[in-house]
């Protein structure tokens, strides 16, 4: 089995804004506050007292490829797993001396194997760069906002810059793990698009219905001042605004990698 390295799938804005967010002074603060006031366990807790555990036993599957995952990409331990029955949740990665993973129920029926195999890599490929030790430090600051006095940076533009780059990270991922572009832009609008419509969408064909939708939509970005105002400050809300830069990374990596 290939072993990848973390420069084999981490995207270069996703490295180069973690890398300034936690070598920042802030960052700095939030740790020591979320070490000294057990912040973070109150973050598990909130998990472990309200989301069922999976386990090898109840669900053997998903950690046969969880385990194949965390070979495939270069994770010692595999993480616990966790599901809600959340319709804001995909899932996601949470903790942060020992990460975990956060599953939706309504989210983890709509998969298939290769596709929760391709969605395990990219979760696990996030534990391998760190984010959920940013994902945590935000979280934390927000939990704090009564008496941390730097709780608005949570909400500061390279964060928000950040949380979309890395997704393009957990993508290069699903990509490297399943080597399916079809599966892989499909991934992307599971949680968005109703499944019958999905199957007629053809992601990934020449006749993929979304493909001329995502690139008219970055056009105008780049070419409209008011637009991308408008792009800006919505991504400080929504994650959604972002999956048309998803769609033409996956392919972007898909052609360079020519697989």
């Amino acid at each position: 089995m290939c072993v990848y390295k973390i420069e084999d799938f981490q995207h270069p804005r996703d490295s180069k804004l973690a890398k300034d967010i936690l070598s920042s002074n802030t960052a700095a603060k939030a740790l020591k506050e979320i070490h000294e006031t057990n912040i973070e366990d109150a973050y598990i807790y909130l998990y472990q007292s309200s989301c069922p555990q999976l386990t090898e036993k109840t669900f053997p599957k998903l950690f046969n490829l969880l385990d194949k995952a965390c070979q495939m990409f270069g994770l010692e331990k595999i993480p616990k797993v966790y599901v809600t029955r959340d319709y804001r949740e995909t899932v996601s990665v949470r903790g942060m001396n020992e990460p975990f993973l956060v599953f939706s129920s309504e989210y983890l029926r709509k998969l298939d194997d290769e596709t929760l195999f391709g969605i395990l890599a990219g979760q696990v490929a996030a534990i391998r760069c760190n984010h959920h030790t940013i994902l945590c430090i935000t979280w934390g600051i927000d939990f704090a906002a009564g008496f941390i006095p730097y709780s608005d940076w949570a909400t500061d533009p390279m964060i928000n810059n950040w949380k979309r780059c890395r997704y393009f990270t957990y993508d290069r991922a699903f990509c490297l793990a399943t080597k399916n572009r079809e599966l892989s832009l499909r991934q992307v609008l599971i949680n968005v698009v109703p499944q019958n419509i999905l199957d007629r969408m053809k992601t990934g064909s020449v006749q993929d219905a979304y493909i001329n939708q995502a690139k008219n939509f970055l056009s105008t970005m780049s070419t409209s001042k008011t637009q991308a105002f408008i792009k800006k400050a919505l991504s400080a809300y929504s994650y959604k605004i972002w999956l048309p830069e998803r769609y033409e990374e996956i392919n972007k990596f898909f052609d360079e990698r020519g697989f």
